[in-house]
């Protein structure tokens, strides 16, 4: 008998949620919620955690649905590990486990700390290590369905982006891995890399942002988190182990990975005009 979408989603039960308090982690935790799962949002920021977990409550399609928040920063191992034992205890296995989690701090190579390198590694790619390490030897029990975060910059090399990048790319890399160790064992790994989206992280990456990025991406539609979480769970549903919203997106990879000369050569040109616009605006600069 064929699945309805209602009944696909009733199997993502109890779904766990990383960096679910907005943008798309949200968007993905609302999607389940209409579909009668039971979430864990997870983030760091508790107020915000609490406002989400009220908004989904309004929305739930059944008075036994459960809404749980829980305030952990991913990238302490410790902590992580500690939380996620007594939520299993609570919630049961997860059948899904999104790792949305993330930061940004765009800029000029040099101009990025050391610091900041760090802290992106430790919460976009150490965060996703600390949530897996602690569930997957439960779910092999059981089976089920793990999403990690990637972007687009996760395979294309973006002007500013070095530390977000090789952050992204990692959780690529670390993807495809898994995909292959955990199929075995009933676990299916997916890997969402969304393009530029309208969320609080991309209004932040703005203030740092130099503008050879900006000209990069003014070519791109900006996408709603809805449209991604819509994105990703038609790709689910086709068990898609690369999922790229937007025909734009699909397409600027599949350029990269066959005509990587094309790619680079229409980033320079914006790269460039955008330094000459700097350079008429700021002579002396």
């Amino acid at each position: 008998m064929k699945k309805t979408l209602g009944s696909l989603y009733s199997d993502y039960s109890p779904s766990f949620v990383t960096g679910a308090s907005s943008g798309i982690g949200f968007a993905i935790a609302r999607e389940l919620v209409l579909r009668g799962a039971n979430v864990l949002l997870i983030a760091r920021d508790p107020q915000k955690l609490d406002r989400a977990a009220k908004e989904l409550s309004s929305i739930r399609i059944s008075e036994t649905q459960v809404i749980k928040t829980l305030s952990c920063d991913v990238s302490d191992k410790k902590l992580t590990e500690e939380h996620l034992a007594k939520e299993v205890k609570e919630l049961g296995i997860p059948r899904l486990v999104v790792n949305c989690a993330g930061m940004a701090y765009p800029d000029y190579f040099e101009k990025i700390p050391y610091d900041r390198f760090k802290k992106t590694m430790e919460v976009n790619l150490g965060g996703i290590w600390n949530v897996l390490q602690a569930l997957v030897p439960e779910m092999k029990t059981r089976g089920g369905t793990i999403v990690n975060i990637s972007s687009i910059a996760g395979f294309l090399g973006v002007f500013g982006y070095t530390a977000y990048g090789a952050s992204k790319f990692a959780v690529f890399g670390l993807s495809e891995v898994l995909r292959a160790e955990l199929k075995p064992s009933g676990i299916r790994v997916h890997v969402l890399c969304p393009p530029d989206t309208d969320t609080p992280q991309l209004a932040e990456e703005e203030k740092t942002k130099p503008p050879e990025t900006r000209a990069i991406s003014g070519h791109a539609k900006l996408f709603s988190p809805d449209d991604v979480a819509k994105a990703l769970f038609r790709g689910l549903r086709r068990k898609r182990f690369l999922i790229i919203p937007g025909v734009s997106g699909k397409a600027i990879y599949f350029l990269n990975r066959f005509f990587p000369g094309l790619v680079h050569s229409v980033m320079d040109k914006d790269i460039k005009k955008a330094r000459d616009q700097r350079n008429k605006e700021f002579p002396h600069g």
